[in-house]
């Protein structure tokens, strides 16, 4: 097979809110970046999707920004609306009624102005300004990360057979960590990272997530603000369930149902029609009419890794320091999408400083 080389201080792997956060960091030191990701477009779970007339948010549904350094990346994005508040709480625990209380806390919740990817998109297309040095390239799958001497090698799968071997004085992993891990046992030298980091790295696991869309035919009945949030230990299928209309994003009503960690474990491999089926079921005192005929429209999305289960203390992990590798994202220190953010721009900062001849 033959290989094409390319040459960048970084490679980020992962375009999500981690990947991006991180790039930023290491772009603003001065650094090139080449930021890979093997989805279409960015953003990782940050996903929405076009069903017919409708836009549904499939994977995380809102966040929050309590931390200091991610508040001013949010504020701006409000300014430029790209997000916008949806509320301060949810129905939540098994309200069956449509009047369920809910639960307000004081803390925003915010959702994209059109959709979840909303951010990300904004986070890429600032990467480029202000004379920074970063590409983002989507439909990119990094194949393997190795450690030389003096530099990373990351391989990345040719659409035409062949392979490019990008060079890099550092990394950063945002990919869930068991992709991560895959990532450089395929690189041939796992034994050239610490083994302490690898072994904290081993103990993260995830729960998978089955997401349904169901496009409805008249508006739904959930209660204000448009959602209920059951809980991932909820004692049904069901952890969440949202109508895209009321949350602001779609031009007609559309549910979002995500089902519970233990729920998509037992049923990963049950076919998608089955669960789909399941998952409806459990949802129809929302839906207005019988669902044969009040859903118009139906899809179905399989996360394998959506929610970590083992949170590590810390905001990253550094699996070597010459070259510096470094994974992150939302297992490490925080959860959801601002653990995420918080994360990756820890790593992109460590990484900078690592770059720059910075020690521990």
């Amino acid at each position: 097979m033959h290989e094409r080389k390319a040459a960048v201080d970084a490679v980020v792997i992962g375009a999500g809110i981690a990947g991006l956060m991180a790039a930023a960091r290491i772009g603003g030191h001065g650094r090139s970046v080449l930021v890979l990701d093997k989805s279409r477009g960015v953003g990782g779970r940050m996903a929405t999707r076009r069903i017919g007339g409708a836009v549904c948010d499939h994977g995380a549904q809102f966040f929050t920004q309590r931390t200091l350094g991610f508040r001013d990346v949010i504020e701006h994005a409000v300014r430029d609306g790209t997000v916008a508040e949806w509320c301060r709480g949810f129905s939540r625990d098994g309200s069956i009624a449509a009047d369920g209380p809910a639960v307000g806390d004081g803390h925003p919740r915010y959702r994209g102005a059109r959709g979840m990817t909303d951010l990300p998109k904004w986070l890429a297309a600032t990467l480029a300004t202000g004379g920074n040095e970063v590409e983002v390239r989507t439909a990119a799958k990094a194949t393997s990360v190795a450690v030389e001497a003096d530099c990373v090698r990351v391989t990345i799968e040719g659409q035409d057979g062949a392979a490019e071997v990008v060079e890099a004085a550092g990394c950063v992993l945002t990919a869930p960590v068991p992709q991560a891990l895959d990532l450089l046992a395929a690189g041939g030298s796992l034994e050239r990272f610490e083994a302490h980091a690898i072994a904290r790295l081993r103990t993260v696991d995830y729960d998978p997530c089955f997401a349904v869309m169901l496009v409805l035919d008249r508006p739904s009945l959930l209660p204000e603000p448009g959602a209920i949030q059951f809980g991932g230990d909820a004692p049904g299928p069901v952890a969440w369930v949202a109508d895209n209309q009321r949350k602001g994003i779609s031009a007609v009503p559309a549910l979002t149902v995500h089902a519970t960690g233990s729920f998509s474990r037992e049923h990963f491999d049950v076919p998608p029609d089955e669960v789909a089926g399941m998952l409806i079921d459990a949802v129809r005192p929302w839906i207005d009419g019988d669902p044969r005929t009040a859903i118009v429209e139906r899809s179905i999305h399989r996360w394998k890794f959506a929610t970590p289960t083992t949170i590590l203390p810390d905001p990253l992990v550094a699996v070597s320091e010459a070259p510096p590798v470094v994974c992150c994202g939302d297992a490490f220190a925080g959860p959801r999408v601002e653990g995420a953010a918080v994360s990756g721009a820890a790593a992109g900062s460590w990484l900078a400083d690592r770059l720059a001849g910075g020690g521990r």
